[in-house]
C-alpha cells in the first residue's frame, strides 16, 4: 500500500465494500505488487505470515458466507496483512481466549479483544477498528434514519424485547426487572419482534444488530444503553516490534478509508456509536482508527 495513488486507494477501498472474502484480493486493476513484509520472524511466527485470531462462530466479525469464511474480522485482518506486506492466515481463537493464544504462539494477533483493564493487563491493545455495545432499536413506518437518543433514563415503561442471557438481557434486567423483558431465542428473533410490532423497543448487542437489520429496513438504531468499547489488535506484551506495526497499519487503514468501508458492508449505515468521554481504557493511540 505504500506510495498508492489516490486514484488506486478509491478503487481498492471500493471494492472492500463489495468483496465478500479477501479484502484486498482481487481489487487491483492490475497485476498485484509483490509483498515486501515489513516485519519479519521474531515478530511474527511464519515469515510472510500474519496469523489472526478470530473467533470464526460469532457473525458478523467472523463466520461463513456461501460457504466461504467471511466477516468484520476477517476483512480488516486482509487489509492489515496487507499493509505490512503479509498474508493473512486465519486462526480460530475467541477474543476472552487472546492472552493465552499469544502466549503460547497460536496466533500473533488476535482481533475483537475489548479495551479493558483486564485486556491491557494482558496483552497489548495496538489501536482499535470498530466500537460495539449494547443498543436500543424501534421501527418506524419508513425507512428514514432516527436519531439514536434513547437511553435507559428515557425508555418508556414498556416490554422490551432481549436475546435471553445477552449482555442487553441482563442489564436491562438489572435496571428493569425481568417483568419488563420479552425472552427471545436470538437477536434476529428479538429485532423481527419489533419490526412486526409485537415489542416497540428491542435490545442487543449493535454490530451484529447493525448486520442483521440490513434486511429490516424500517428498523433503526434508536439509542445506547450504555457507552460503546472499542475493539482492538491485540499482540503479546513483549512484541513490541508487531504491536508497532499493527499500530501504523491500523492508522493507515483508517486514513485510508478502508476501516470505514468495511464496516459499512458489514453493517450499512448504523450510526457510529458513542464512546465514554472519559475513561482510561479507551485506547491512546490509534484512535482515528475507532469507526
Amino acid at each position: 500500500m505504500r506510495g498508492i495513488s489516490r486514484t488506486r486507494r478509491a478503487f481498492v477501498v471500493a471494492c472492500v465494500v463489495v468483496a465478500m472474502g479477501t479484502v484486498l484480493a482481487g481489487c487491483s486493476p492490475a497485476a498485484p505488487d509483490k509483498l515486501e513484509p515489513k516485519v519479519a520472524p521474531p515478530a511474527v511466527k511464519e515469515a510472510g505470515t500474519l496469523r489472526v485470531g478470530v473467533d470464526l462462530s460469532y457473525p458478523p466479525f467472523g463466520g461463513s458466507d456461501a460457504g466461504k469464511q467471511a466477516g468484520i474480522d476477517l476483512d480488516v485482518a486482509s487489509a492489515l496483512a496487507g499493509k505490512l506486506g503479509l498474508t493473512a492466515k486465519f486462526v480460530d481463537v475467541k477474543p476472552s481466549e487472546a492472552a493465552t493464544a499469544l502466549a503460547a504462539g497460536t496466533a500473533d494477533v488476535v482481533l475483537s479483544v475489548p479495551y479493558s483493564q483486564e485486556s491491557l493487563s494482558r496483552t497489548t491493545l495496538a489501536g482499535s477498528y470498530i466500537s460495539d455495545g449494547p443498543a436500543l432499536f424501534i421501527a418506524t413506518e419508513g425507512t428514514a434514519a432516527v436519531e439514536p437518543s434513547m437511553t435507559l433514563d428515557t425508555l418508556p415503561a414498556i416490554k422490551i424485547g432481549a436475546q435471553e442471557g445477552s449482555a442487553a438481557w441482563w442489564k436491562l434486567q438489572s435496571e428493569f426487572g425481568a417483568e419488563s423483558l420479552v425472552g427471545y431465542p436470538t437477536i434476529r428473533e428479538a429485532l423481527n419482534g419489533v419490526r412486526t410490532g409485537v415489542v416497540k423497543v428491542a435490545a442487543g448487542d449493535a454490530i451484529v444488530a447493525g448486520y442483521i437489520i440490513r434486511d429490516m429496513p424500517t428498523v433503526h438504531l434508536a439509542g445506547q444503553i450504555e457507552p460503546a468499547v472499542p475493539l482492538g489488535a491485540a499482540v503479546a506484551l513483549d512484541n513490541v516490534t508487531l504491536g508497532d506495526a499493527v499500530r501504523a497499519g491500523l492508522d493507515g487503514l483508517a486514513a485510508d478509508g478502508v476501516l470505514n468501508a468495511i464496516r459499512t458492508k458489514w453493517v450499512g449505515s448504523l450510526p457510529k456509536l458513542k464512546l465514554p468521554e472519559s475513561t482510561e481504557a479507551t485506547p491512546s493511540t490509534a484512535s482515528s482508527a475507532t469507526p
